[in-house]
């Protein structure tokens, strides 16, 4: 269990921050929250990942 708050005071200083700060208000109203979408092509297989490995040396040669 957390023993210090999850929050941080946010400073906006810099007109910069602010307009980030705006789009990103702006872009959640308009869109709602951001869902990231699935992860593609993960792969642990060795052999794969090997032959992978060959036809990158190949295209770099």
């Amino acid at each position: 269990m957390a023993t210090e708050s999850f929050y941080e005071t946010m400073v906006i200083d810099t007109p910069e921050a602010g307009a980030n700060l705006a789009k990103a208000i702006e872009d959640y109203e308009k869109y709602g929250p951001y869902i990231p979408g699935p992860v593609q092509g993960v792969n642990n297989d060795p052999e794969l990942i090997k032959q992978l490995g060959e036809k990158l040396r190949q295209n770099r040669m």
